[in-house]
């Protein structure tokens, strides 16, 4: 049997499961709400937030199963303010609930990778691992996303103005998919550690890193040694100022390979670190 591809080590970060999904979903709900693109696509979130929190569900649940990505996230102890972090519609859905227990560790920064074609870390994050072996399933989430949070044009517009980009710079290439941190825990250093393990697994590999990311996300990146190669304007007619920029950028390998000490050759954890 061949060795398993080496890893870089988890440190403050760790792999998500499926028992993660419940705390995932409004974590990336909320963190997703300051995001411009998540203003532009999905219009009507105050009035659905279940579907909001049902679409990142299902989302991250398909990430999580899916030989071809990684899912990570960030703990941290809860917050007895937590709340207020929270946009009020997300904080009054039914499928919301805070996390109050003082001392908690949970989850509060979730990530997602699609690796690259041919990759030899396709299938190790879920082979022969607790991941998809989960007592979370299907059958626990009460909500259906019927998606009435999304404007179906404002989607399509999008989709149509990005996607060139994307394909001229980030087909094929490993890509670092979302990143999203619970805002009560913003500028704790969650989101560079996420980006961090994926720039290093990238490393590991000896090959780009793709990303495409709204504005905040691209300042986090931007620090990690990605390179600007198009920003994207969107806008719904010509005369119009454009209402969300998209940044693609692409982060070449680091010249000196990762050490023994920044790598890990055994099953990827999945509890607290």
């Amino acid at each position: 049997m061949s060795p398993k591809p080496l890893l870089p080590s988890f440190g403050h970060v760790r792999l998500a499961t499926l028992e993660d999904l419940p705390r995932i979903a409004p974590v990336a709900a909320a963190g997703f709400f300051w995001s411009p693109t998540f203003q532009f696509q999905r219009p009507l979130h105050a009035k659905f937030p279940n579907d909001t929190i049902a679409s990142y569900w299902d989302e991250y649940q398909a990430a999580i199963r899916d030989p071809g990505s990684v899912v990570i996230v960030a703990e941290d102890l809860v917050d007895e303010k937590e709340d207020g972090g929270v946009y009020e519609a997300l904080r009054t859905a039914s499928a919301y609930s805070a996390c109050l227990v003082v001392g908690v560790q949970v989850v509060v920064g979730v990530c997602s990778i699609n690796l690259r074609p041919g990759s030899p870390h396709i299938g190790q994050f879920q082979s022969g691992s607790k991941l998809i072996q989960s007592t979370c399933s299907n059958s626990d989430k009460v909500l259906t996303d019927l998606s009435r949070d999304v404007d179906d044009e404002a989607a399509r517009l999008y989709n149509e103005a990005t996607a060139p980009a994307k394909a001229k710079y980030l087909a094929g290439l490993m890509r670092l998919s979302t990143l999203a941190v619970h805002p009560t825990y913003w500028g704790r250093g969650h989101a560079t550690r996420l980006v961090d393990w994926c720039a290093r697994l990238a490393d590991i590999e000896y090959v780009p890193l793709g990303v495409s990311a709204a504005p905040m996300g691209a300042t986090v990146a931007a620090k990690a040694g990605f390179k600007e190669c198009e920003l994207v304007q969107v806008k719904r007619s010509e005369e119009e100022d454009a209402e969300v920029t998209l940044w693609v950028a692409v982060r070449q390998p680091s010249r000196s390979r990762p050490t023994e000490n920044t790598m890990q050759s055994e099953t990827p954890p999945t509890d607290s670190e």
